[in-house]
């Protein structure tokens, strides 16, 4: 009797040019480039995960990765402004002028939770990497949810699908590749990615998978600490801080990886938290591009205010207003490794913030607090404040001209002004009386 047959992977389903929508016009010239490139040199040379995602979903990818056989010292090779990075899942970094191009080998080991830099360019990949090296089918596998699966050849121009990525796509369907459990027990941030993408994209979270994450989003807190705030920070640039933040807190995540901002949203200041993670979005969906420290600001902002207002009685003076601001902060700051620099803008953010609920004492008194290093976020802080709560408005608008005298002097930059949202808010009171998270282009260097 013969052995019997082992089922090998399903067989991909192939979507040729003919029956998908993606365009070459819509991808960075620099990407095509490089895969051009791999595949003249007689590589297997894929784009894949979230880019074309994103060009089947009609959106402009914030990141072209590209996928290939070539070992990566045979990428390096290739591209003389190319480095190697990372010390066991070696990447390689293609240049150019204000683009990279992110190349990895297939593999076969599950996707690492991080990449380790800073190893010289030069220095060969010890033999054992050659066993984490895989095929195409493999690499699809190790990802982690199925709309990021899905691989474009450049070769024939054909959507390649491993996974069950294109179903998924279609039903708006967020799926882990493989049991759920395990894939986060794996890595933990996935729990908050797959929240994140289902936000982003207005997608549903497969039942399997919202089980999962019920069942152990405690898990959260095994991840990195810089993980951790690197994903809080991603939530917050796309212009979908609100909904992403909502599904983190509905999910149980939020209150494990920023527990500030979960007790704000389900406290008495629920509302303020809300209302600044939606002006902060629209702000970002206007073009608008606010800092790191801003944004993480924001966590803090409703906690500060409402202990500022317990201590109003007790006539606080510059000394209590910084004990409260670093007391609001420092948890957040150790448990997520803020850097020091990074706590101190927003600690000096929030006390500049209280400054200004006041019109300045003097001339010299606003200049002096306008040039501080923290200004530039406590100013885009009382933008979104204002935008939140029109009561603000017209107390930090008296600080324009302060802010128009400090840019003529030197080492200043200008911020935008808060005229314009008080334009809008007599517009909606005149309205109410008379009847409310790229693609860059560059030129090559090799």
């Amino acid at each position: 009797m013969s052995d019997p047959v082992m089922a090998g992977p399903p067989a991909p389903r192939l979507l040729a040019r003919a029956e998908h929508s993606i365009s070459r016009a819509a991808m960075s010239p620099n990407a095509l480039k490089v895969l051009y490139r791999l595949h003249g040199a007689g590589f297997v040379s894929y784009l894949v995960g979230g880019a074309v995602r994103d060009l089947l979903l009609g959106r402009t990818p914030k990141d072209f990765d590209i996928g290939t056989n070539a070992r990566p010292q045979q990428v390096r090779q290739l591209f003389r402004n190319a480095r190697v990075i990372g010390r066991r899942f070696r990447l390689v970094m293609v240049r150019f002028a204000d683009e990279i191009v992110e190349v990895a080998t297939f593999r076969r080991s599950p996707e690492p939770p991080e990449i380790e830099e800073g190893e010289p360019a030069d220095v060969l990949a010890p033999a054992a990497e050659a066993e984490e090296f895989g095929t195409p089918d493999e690499d699809a596998w190790r990802r982690d949810f199925t709309i990021n699966g899905l691989f474009y050849n450049i070769a024939d121009f054909s959507v390649i699908d491993h996974v069950g990525g294109l179903a998924d796509l279609d039903a708006g369907v967020i799926r882990t590749i493989g049991a759920p459990r395990q894939r986060f027990a794996e890595d933990p941030v996935r729990m908050m990615r797959a929240v994140e993408y289902g936000a982003r994209l207005g997608f549903r979270l497969d039942p399997e998978l919202a089980e999962a994450i019920a069942e152990m989003h405690p898990e959260v807190r095994r991840a990195a600490p810089a993980r951790i705030a690197y994903e809080l920070l991603e939530s917050l640039k796309g212009g979908q801080a609100a909904a992403i933040l909502n599904g983190l807190d509905k999910t149980g995540l939020l209150a494990h990886v920023m527990p500030e901002a979960h007790a704000s949203a389900g406290g008495s200041d629920g509302g303020l938290l809300w209302a600044l993670l939606g002006a902060a979005d629209a702000s970002i969906r206007r073009g608008e591009k606010l800092g790191e420290e801003t944004l993480l600001g924001v966590f803090f902002l409703p906690g500060f205010l409402a202990a500022l207002a317990v201590g109003e009685a007790r006539r606080l003076g510059a000394a209590d207003v910084e004990r409260l601001a670093r007391e609001q902060v420092e948890g957040a700051a150790l448990r997520l490794a803020f850097s020091h620099h990074r706590r101190h803008i927003v600690r000096h953010a929030l006390l500049i913030l209280w400054r200004m609920t006041s019109p300045p004492k003097s001339g010299k008194f606003a200049l002096r607090t306008v040039r501080h290093e923290a200004f530039a976020t406590a100013w885009q802080l009382a933008r979104l404040l204002a935008a939140a709560a029109e009561r603000f408005g017209p107390t930090f608008a008296a600080w324009q001209p302060a802010v128009e005298q400090a840019h003529k002097g030197p080492a200043a930059e200008p911020q935008p002004s808060l005229q314009r949202g008080e334009e809008q808010t007599r517009a909606r009171r005149r309205r109410r009386g008379g009847r409310r998270r790229g693609r860059k282009k560059a030129a090559a260097q090799g």
